[in-house]
């Protein structure tokens, strides 16, 4: 196991570019984790975590812990998409892992700007 983990970096890091996005992913990846943790704050009131035009109430609630999720959410995109984009730089090659890390990095932007949206309606409450 450690053989194989040693390999895969080493592949990695043969390519320079490749290897500073997958360094800025996982940066991100990190800086989202403990922007996320700083924000969520602990409290016995319910806060708004769902908003829909469609149903009888437009805000819906739930427990604080329910906002963890999102961490849960940016760990589990961290490591899925490192070991997705591993696989897709041995098997497809250079060209589509650059692509799948360029989308990751968006994937991260966007969840994180909508967590922010979240996260500033549930502090009014």
């Amino acid at each position: 196991m450690r053989q194989q983990f040693v390999q895969a970096v080493k592949s990695i890091t043969e390519d320079r570019y490749v290897a500073v996005l997958f360094g800025v992913f996982l940066v991100l990846c990190i800086a989202s984790v403990v922007f996320l943790s700083t924000q969520i704050r602990s409290s016995e009131l319910q806060v708004v975590v769902h908003y829909t035009s469609f149903g009888a109430t437009n805000f819906y609630r739930d427990k604080w812990y329910y906002l963890l999720t999102f961490i849960a959410f940016v760990v589990i995109i961290a490591i899925s998409h490192s070991l997705v984009s591993y696989r897709i730089l041995q098997k497809r090659g250079r060209e589509l892992a650059i692509a799948f890390l360029w989308f990751s990095m968006a994937l991260v932007l966007v969840a994180l700007a909508l967590f922010y949206q979240i996260l500033k309606i549930a502090s009014l409450s």
